[in-house]
C-alpha cells in the first residue's frame, strides 16, 4: 500500500508545480503583453509557491507572523485568480469587496499568536482561522467565476470554480481536526496538500482553456461573418436555416439602389463604406428584433425577424428604407429597396420564401427604387 507523503516532500512538489505553472503563464504574458490576464494567473501561481518557501521558514519569524504572510499570500492567489478572470472579460480586474476576505484571512492567522497563548495553542488556532478565511476566499472567487460562466469560455470557468470549490473539504478537515483534534495529526497538514496536488493541474489547465475557447469560438464565428460588414454570411444562414423556417417569420431581402455607380463615381472604397455604415444600423435594428441578419452577396443582404402580421412586417421595412443617412458626412447619398416575403405554414426551408422575396424586390425596383414592396 502507499504510505502518506511527509509535509516537506507535499510542499516541495507543490512548490516546484505553481512555479511552473507560474512560469508558463509569465512566458505567455511576456510574449502577449496586452493579455494582462496571464500576468493575473502567473503571480497567482508565484504567490502560492511564495506561501510554501514562508511556511517552511514560519518558526524562524515572529510568533505569528509567519502564519499572517502565509496565509495571506494563499488567498491573494486565490483572488488573483478571479481578478484575471474579470480583466479576461474587460472588466475592472479588483473591486472594493476583495479586501475584506484577503484582511480577514491575514488577521485571523495572526492575531492568535500576538494574544499570549501558549505556542502550541496560539499555532493550531492560527491555522484554524487562517484555513477559515481561505476557505471564505475560495467559495467567493468560485461563486463569482461561475456566476460569470455566461461569459466566453462557460466550460473551462466551471472547471476552475469546481477546482476552487473542491479546496473546501481539506479547509474544513483541518479546522475541524485542528479545533477537536479528533483524527490523526499528520493528516491535518497533509490533506490541503494533497488536495492541493490533485486539483492545481486540473485548475491551471481551466484557466489556460479560457482564452483558447474564445479564440476558438472566435475562429468559428469568423467563418460565418462577412469579413467587410460583420453581418452573418450565406454558411450561417444555412446553418440558422432550421431555426429561421416558422410561420411568424418575415424575410426581407434588400439591395442598394444603383451600388455600381456609387462604385464608379466614388470610387469602391467609398462604396465600401456606404455597406459598412448601412450593415452596422440594420444589424442593431435585427438584433433589437431578435432576427438575423445576412449578406448574400455584393449589395445584396437579407434579413429576417419575426412579425406580428404583413402590417408590422411593412411597418419595420419602412424603418430599414429610412436608415440611409444623408447628413452622414463622408458617404455618397443612397437609398435601398426592399421585397418582403413571409414564411408560409407548412414550408421547411428558406428557397421558397427567398424566391418571392427576390419578386417583390423586382417590384420595388420597377416602381422607381427607394420603395418597399410585398
Amino acid at each position: 500500500m502507499f504510505s502518506l507523503p511527509d509535509l516537506p516532500t507535499l510542499r516541495l512538489c507543490s512548490l516546484l508545480a505553481s512555479a511552473a505553472y507560474g512560469a508558463l503563464f509569465l512566458i505567455l504574458w511576456a510574449r502577449r503583453r496586452r493579455e494582462t490576464y496571464l500576468l493575473h494567473w502567473g503571480v497567482s501561481s508565484a504567490f502560492y509557491a511564495l506561501a510554501l518557501v514562508v511556511f517552511e521558514f514560519a518558526s524562524r519569524l515572529p510568533s505569528g507572523v509567519g502564519s499572517g504572510v502565509g496565509f495571506g499570500l494563499i488567498a491573494a492567489s486565490d483572488l488573483l485568480i478571479l481578478s484575471g478572470m474579470r480583466r479576461f472579460d474587460g472588466e475592472r480586474p479588483f473591486v472594493p469587496w476583495m479586501a475584506a476576505p484577503l484582511t480577514a484571512t491575514i488577521v485571523g492567522a495572526t492575531l492568535p499568536g500576538m494574544i499570549g497563548l501558549p505556542p502550541a495553542e496560539a499555532l493550531a488556532l492560527s491555522r484554524s482561522m487562517g484555513s477559515a478565511g481561505l476557505a471564505i476566499c475560495v467559495f467567493v472567487c468560485a461563486l463569482a467565476i461561475w456566476m460569470d460562466a455566461r461569459h466566453d469560455g462557460a466550460l473551462p470557468r466551471r472547471i476552475v470554480a469546481g477546482a476552487l470549490l473542491a479546496y473546501l473539504p481539506g479547509y474544513a478537515l483541518s479546522i475541524d481536526v485542528q479545533l477537536a483534534a479528533p483524527l490523526r495529526p499528520d493528516l491535518v497538514s497533509v490533506a490541503p496538500l494533497l488536495l492541493r496536488q490533485l486539483l492545481l493541474g486540473i485548475l491551471n489547465l481551466g484557466l489556460l482553456a479560457t482564452p483558447w475557447e474564445r479564440a476558438l469560438r472566435q475562429l468559428k464565428d469568423s467563418v460565418l461573418r462577412d469579413a467587410l460588414t460583420g453581418a452573418w454570411n450565406r454558411t450561417a444562414l444555412k446553418q440558422h436555416e432550421a431555426s429561421l423556417v416558422l410561420p411568424e417569420m418575415s424575410l426581407f431581402l434588400i439591395d442598394v439602389d444603383h451600388f455600381k455607380s456609387i462604385n464608379d463615381t466614388h470610387g469602391h472604397a467609398a462604396g465600401d463604406a456606404v455597406l459598412v455604415a448601412f450593415s452596422g444600423r440594420i444589424q442593431a435594428l435585427a438584433a433589437e428584433r431578435g432576427g438575423l441578419f445576412v449578406r448574400l452577396g455584393g449589395d445584396e443582404f437579407v434579413m429576417l425577424a419575426p412579425t406580428v402580421d404583413d402590417r408590422d412586417a411593412r411597418i419595420l421595412a419602412e424603418q430599414m428604407r429610412a436608415i440611409p443617412d444623408p447628413s452622414i458626412t463622408g458617404l455618397p447619398p443612397y437609398s435601398i429597396s426592399i421585397g418582403i416575403s413571409r414564411v408560409k405554414p407548412g414550408e421547411t426551408v428558406l428557397s421558397q420564401a427567398l424566391a418571392r422575396a427576390d419578386v417583390s424586390l423586382y417590384r420595388a425596383k420597377a416602381r422607381g427604387r427607394d420603395q418597399v414592396a410585398a
